[in-house]
């Protein structure tokens, strides 16, 4: 329902939606002005060319009594999904299960989402690389200050991962309950790390990126599949990461996120995930509605994460609190639609290798999200 709601959103300017609910379940009232054939014409070939079109009623009235149908557009009635013989007939005569049709359904509703998802997240993962002038982040045109990678590597290691990150994306859809979710996956984030290190050589292009979209994939999942609000993904990853500030405790290996948190109290992107990513929540209301492929809009939402967030890895490239401390003060006076400013910057991060990495997988993870929010929600 969410969906097409807003592909009519995208077709039509509606004078008023009401949303409504009966005994045969949800639905909308969308109300229009305009011709009422060439309005039914559309709404036919909504439900005649989308993937799921077959799956929902697009009915027009042009009086409380009266409403406008194929026949009156002199097209044939709608096809059964089962067997391709006339709807009607089989509805009439109860040719095809309940249990049947809805395995029908849910069969081509699970396969249409999970391409959705595939082409949001890789929309994503190229909106930020394919962003340029970027801090001394790598770009479509620059290692920045990444002399071991560039854009062909980072392609590959992003083709490595995203069937693991779909995997984790199908076991928040599927499960009962996000208990254990974190735990579940585990075993698919580390395996996606190893592909990934195995194909760059030892090179870690999105260790922290698997981390991040982990969670908001299998956050995502479970709220898609139980119709739940926008809001609540980012109260299903806290729900998940309430035990990872513990892993600060584990003395078997000492990281640098361990030692961060040992020395300054900085908890980076588990503490950003044990809060429910406040970061790219304030990040998205930044963004509001602008053109999410602009790129000073995403220079800005970059900008802001950088400030709000505890990134370790500028803060390792950084080499000490205070430089770290003063890195963050230049960038809040930084002018991100300046160009000559933005260029300067970018250059001054390259010669003291400095790098925002952190950032920039929380960046991934919102531009992922502004758009499912915009289609789904």
């Amino acid at each position: 329902m969410r969906l097409f709601l807003n592909e009519l959103r995208e077709e039509f300017e509606a004078q008023e939606i009401i949303h409504m609910k009966s005994a045969d379940g949800p639905y909308v009232l969308f109300a229009l002005k305009g011709d009422g054939l060439e309005i039914k014409k559309e709404l036919v070939r909504i439900e005649d060319k989308h993937p799921l079109g077959r799956f929902i009623d697009l009915d027009l009235f042009v009086t409380e009594q009266v409403s406008l149908s194929r026949f009156d557009l002199k097209k044939a009635n709608r096809k059964c999904f089962i067997c391709g013989k006339d709807a009607q007939i089989c509805s009439r005569n109860m040719t095809h299960s309940i249990p049947k049709l809805v395995q029908h359904i849910n069969l081509n509703l699970n396969f249409y989402i999970v391409e959705e998802i595939k082409r949001t997240l890789n929309f994503a993962i190229l909106g930020e690389l394919e962003l340029d002038d970027k801090f001394g982040l790598v770009t479509k045109t620059s290692s920045g200050s990444h002399q071991d990678m560039d854009y062909a590597l980072m392609v590959k290691a992003k083709n490595v991962i995203m069937p693991y990150l779909i995997q984790i994306f199908n076991i928040g859809y599927e499960s009962e309950e996000l208990v254990n979710l974190l735990d579940v996956s585990r075993s698919i984030g580390i395996a996606a790390e190893d592909e990934m290190l195995q194909v760059t050589k030892g090179v870690n292009c999105y260790k922290g990126l698997i981390f991040v979209m982990g969670l908001t994939l299998l956050a995502t999942g479970y709220a898609l599949a139980r119709h739940q609000s926008f809001d609540k993904i980012f109260d299903n990853i806290r729900s998940m990461s309430f035990g990872l500030l513990a892993e600060f405790s584990d003395a078997k290996i000492l990281t640098f996120g361990q030692e961060a948190y040992q020395e300054y109290k900085i908890t980076g992107v588990r503490g950003e995930a044990y809060s429910g990513f406040p970061s790219i929540r304030s990040t998205l209301a930044l963004i509001g509605e602008q053109d999410i492929s602009d790129p000073i809009v995403l220079r800005n939402a970059l900008k802001h994460l950088i400030i709000n967030t505890q990134d370790t890895v500028l803060l390792k490239r950084a080499k000490s609190l205070s430089e770290y401390e003063k890195v963050k003060h230049m960038f809040a006076s930084l002018d991100v639609s300046n160009t000559s400013q933005v260029r300067q910057f970018t250059q001054y991060a390259i010669k003291r290798n400095l790098s925002f990495g952190g950032s920039a997988d929380l960046l991934v993870a919102t531009i992922f999200l502004y758009n499912l929010r915009h289609r789904y929600f």
